[in-house]
């Protein structure tokens, strides 16, 4: 009994209170329904919303292709036009892109066959006027079939297979042979390729009105597509990305960083800890210089790949009107300069790359003397 009793207490005790905690449930529960709706909610068909949700797919994905295009199409002039800043980083480009239901989730798989056609072939997405495989003839649509006779795999591994072919074929910026069969018919074309800087332009599921490039490829937000009313903003965006890569501004604000690393380690030795005061500080160092190149460059870029620069600078007037704090920004701890600064900077930009034009000079940025 003595050991029993024990434990019957410690029962009696916890009563009270789960009396209490369903007794607070009840009440949250009570009160919770008393907001819910008071009108009856539409009974919908599962077999109907199975069908919309199919459809909404399918918006999705010719919103996507109508973004992807156009980035493409802007893109690829700039990575031409902008050879003579990459340095190495070149690669042969023939201005067509390929698409297969498998660059897509599974469950997009049916809507992909839909907006792109049914087929499990490699076919051509999109075409840039005026490049190399217009110029062959390549058309969207077109079902590739084989290069230099060697068969375009299909499948999953098909975008996997047909890069690899390509790089064999196109290498040292030979002319290569493209079957295609395009309705009922088979054509061969002839592709000679050129060369453009070896950063792909890729389109991010992202709102925001953003882009950045990361020293290998130049990322844009689906936000600032939307966001760019004309060729000449699109275009300066990502012409600006690329100055970034080429100007090698990435790994320059890695090796600041690391020094201020270095700097942080030393004082924590000290006993002194930072919390990576140093590194943070070191990382931002020129980052607004840095900015200001990259829209200056990317300038003279875009002019190089034969896109209208005239009122590129009308782009940050729009930008602060969508985000007006830029408007006051630029100190000392900002990143990037102010928009005003930015506008009358491409303004003089602009100014100076008509002059050069007009006068038949060479465009090559102006060089600290």
């Amino acid at each position: 009994m003595d050991c029993f009793e024990p434990g019957f207490a410690k029962k009696q005790e916890r009563t009270p209170l789960a009396v209490r905690m369903i007794s607070l449930f009840a009440v949250l529960f009570f009160l919770l329904g008393a907001c819910a709706p008071t009108t009856q909610r539409v009974v919908i068909d599962p077999v109907l919303a199975a069908k919309e949700a199919e459809k909404q797919r399918e918006i999705a994905l010719t919103e996507s292709r109508k973004n992807n295009r156009r980035l493409f199409v802007i893109s690829y002039p700039i990575l031409v036009g902008g050879l003579s800043f990459c340095g190495d980083r070149v690669t042969p480009l023939v201005g067509a892109s390929v698409s297969s239901i498998y660059h897509f989730p599974e469950e997009f798989h049916s809507a992909a066959k839909t907006v792109f056609g049914d087929s499990e072939q490699l076919q051509i997405a999109w075409v840039a006027p005026g490049t190399p495989a217009d110029k062959a003839g390549l058309r969207e649509h077109d079902l590739l079939l084989r290069i230099n006779n060697k068969p375009v795999p299909k499948g999953k591994g098909a975008p996997k297979g047909f890069a690899k072919l390509y790089g064999e074929a196109a290498k040292g910026k030979q002319s290569f042979t493209l079957d295609v069969r395009r309705g009922e018919e088979e054509i061969r074309l002839t592709l000679m390729p050129e060369m453009g800087c070896d950063y792909p332009v890729l389109l991010a599921s992202d709102d925001s009105l953003n882009a950045f490039a990361d020293g290998e490829r130049i990322v844009i937000m689906r936000g600032m597509v939307r966001f760019a009313e004309s060729d000449t903003e699109l275009g300066t965006v990502i012409a600006h990305e690329l100055a970034h890569n080429a100007m090698e501004h990435i790994s320059a604000k890695q090796g600041n960083a690391m020094l201020g690393l270095l700097a942080d380690i030393l004082a924590s030795v000290g006993g002194v800890n930072t919390q990576g005061t140093f590194s943070r500080l070191a990382g931002r160092m020129h980052s607004q210089a840095f900015e200001a190149e990259a829209d200056y460059v990317g300038l003279y870029i875009m002019a190089l790949s034969g896109l209208e620069i005239k009122g590129a600078a009308y782009f940050w007037r729009r930008m602060a009107a969508a985000h007006p704090q830029a408007i006051r920004e630029g100190g000392f701890l900002a990143s990037h300069p102010s928009t005003p600064e930015r506008f009358l900077a491409l303004e003089k930009t602009v100014e100076e790359i008509e002059q050069k034009q007009a006068a038949g000079k060479p465009l090559r940025p102006e060089m600290k003397k």
